[in-house]
């Protein structure tokens, strides 16, 4: 069955339905969900959102080698191919949560054309996808973080206060709406659960900074450095088992980490074409 042009995605109301809560999420991830590159994109990078063309044979061989380091660290992995290059970063798309499995509204022209492939695949891999956005709102599942009693919001660039305020009434739990710098594609690129139930952030790229109190257990703090702002130290994720995966190349934010936690790290080099780190490359499901 074809389910790229389903009326199922384009366009269906969406009313919250019963189900069970399946635990505590606190960013720690069960399944992760990646995509691999179908071959060398065939136009410009900035057609599809890349900072330069990707090697895709080394592109690829990082996000395996990614996949094993999940897997090694107990999470399970669900891995496709994809002709559109952006859909390699999953995180914008997918996020399980409460029992269900949310996608996004995606804000470019260039990201919404892997839409319909997301509903489809997320379909056959036995979820009932929720899209709780009508087609003319907006809103990128990264900007979705997991709190340790439901999920912060971020409102910015690429997710507006309205569809905000619409995924929070579709999802049964506490949630807290901030609003994130101008210069930060998603809430994700500020704001890092930490498996004590504490939270890595940027203070000065989330508006409401305070209202992140209520939300987690305590904070570490990270400045506006090189590493932070250019190499994305805080693109990391954190496995089943509690490790933080993260660069191989950001060492002051690796000991700055490692001091409190079990840390690993992988190179991401090829992945940063797509303005991308590890958390962008995942999916998240609980």
């Amino acid at each position: 069955m074809d389910l790229t042009e389903t009326a199922a995605y384009h366009g269906s109301s969406y009313s919250h339905r019963e189900s069970p809560a399946s635990g505590d999420y606190r960013g720690r991830l069960e399944t992760a969900f990646l995509c691999t590159l179908a071959g060398e994109p065939d136009a410009e990078p900035d057609e599809y959102q890349f900072l330069e063309t990707p090697d895709v044979e080394a592109f690829n061989e990082e996000i395996r080698a990614y996949r094993d380091l999940l897997e090694d660290h107990g999470t399970e992995t669900v891995v496709a191919e994809s002709a559109y290059p952006n859909a390699t970063y999953t995180a914008d798309a997918y996020l399980g949560f409460g029992g269900d499995f949310y996608l996004s509204r995606m804000a470019s022209d260039v990201r919404r054309r892997e839409e319909p492939d997301r509903f489809a695949f997320a379909h056959e891999c036995g979820y009932d996808p929720v899209v709780p956005f009508p087609a003319d709102e907006y809103f990128e599942i990264s900007n979705a973080i997991p709190s340790n009693d439901g999920l912060v919001l971020g409102v910015g660039q690429r997710g507006t206060d309205r569809a905000a305020r619409r995924l929070a009434e579709a999802v049964d739990c506490e949630t807290t709406i901030v609003g994130i710098g101008d210069d930060v594609q998603h809430l994700m690129g500020a704001l890092r659960p930490l498996p004590d139930g504490r939270a890595a952030v940027r203070p000065g790229k989330i508006e409401e900074y305070g209202e992140l109190e209520q939300c987690y257990d305590g904070f570490l703090e990270f400045d506006e450095t090189e590493e932070i702002v250019e190499k994305q130290a805080m693109n990391f994720t954190i496995a089943a088992d509690g490790t933080i995966l993260m660069p191989n190349d950001t060492p002051n934010a690796e000991t700055k980490l490692a001091e409190q936690y079990d840390v690993e790290t992988t190179s991401v080099e090829e992945i940063r074409t797509g303005a991308g780190g590890l958390a962008c490359l995942t999916g998240r499901v609980d």
